[in-house]
């Protein structure tokens, strides 16, 4: 559900505790920390992104900073009908001009996401029949991640790795008739290639539940 400021009494699990590989250096001088500013988180501090759908269908979505103003990415997606192109969902950077960073294809005969993340396949699997659950092996994080579904009506989820600890949650609106959800990012530190994979990834995650939900409904899915 969506909340303006991070959990922790939802029975979450425990919060990743920050960047410490090579990937993501903690900063040693003040010239090697973020850029200060509004749109900054401070570097140990959570980011949450806020994501708007573009008119009322979920078609096109805008993800902005912590502004709610600033856009970083366009989420842009087909039908995802039997009949449509492939990739169902392809996420640009809202630079000018757009620079395509990932992109999902659904399937009806596969449980599989084929997820391309800046160029390179990167296989988004199932956990199991019986689970709502997609792990991937992280190119940015170097370690397996999963994100799941999580809170009262399932629709959130939370993103954790082999330790349980949550590196990132998608909290959703759902009695928005503008806004999709936000994402946390636990780590202001965490940026570049590895906010992007977070956004892809949970932006899939996100689109295979809503077209699952859909499907069980009988407005069908997939492809």
């Amino acid at each position: 559900m969506d909340k303006e400021s991070p959990t922790k009494d939802k029975g979450h699990p425990p919060a990743y505790p920050g960047p410490s590989n090579s990937a993501f250096p903690p900063p040693t001088s003040k010239a090697a920390a973020p850029p200060s500013g509004p749109l900054a988180p401070a570097y140990n501090t959570p980011r949450i992104l806020h994501i708007y759908r573009d008119g009322l269908s979920h078609r096109h979505m805008t993800i902005t900073d912590m502004d709610k103003s600033h856009p970083l990415y366009q989420m842009d997606q087909n039908s995802g009908s039997v009949f449509s192109s492939k990739p169902h969902m392809t996420i640009s950077q809202a630079s000018s001009p757009r620079t395509t960073i990932g992109t999902a294809t659904f399937h009806s005969w596969s449980r599989t996401i084929d997820l391309e993340f800046h160029g390179h396949a990167m296989p988004f699997e199932s956990e199991g029949i019986f689970t709502r659950a997609y792990a991937y092996s992280s190119p940015a994080f170097g370690e397996r991640l999963r994100w799941e579904c999580d809170g009262i009506w399932g629709a959130d989820l939370v993103l954790v790795n082999a330790r349980k600890e949550w590196i990132a949650r998608f909290d959703a609106s759902l009695f928005s008739m503008s806004k999709t959800g936000k994402i946390h990012v636990v780590h202001g530190g965490i940026t570049g290639a590895a906010l992007d994979e977070i956004v892809v990834s949970g932006c899939a995650m996100m689109q295979h539940e809503r077209r699952r939900r859909s499907s069980s409904a009988g407005a069908g899915g997939g492809d």
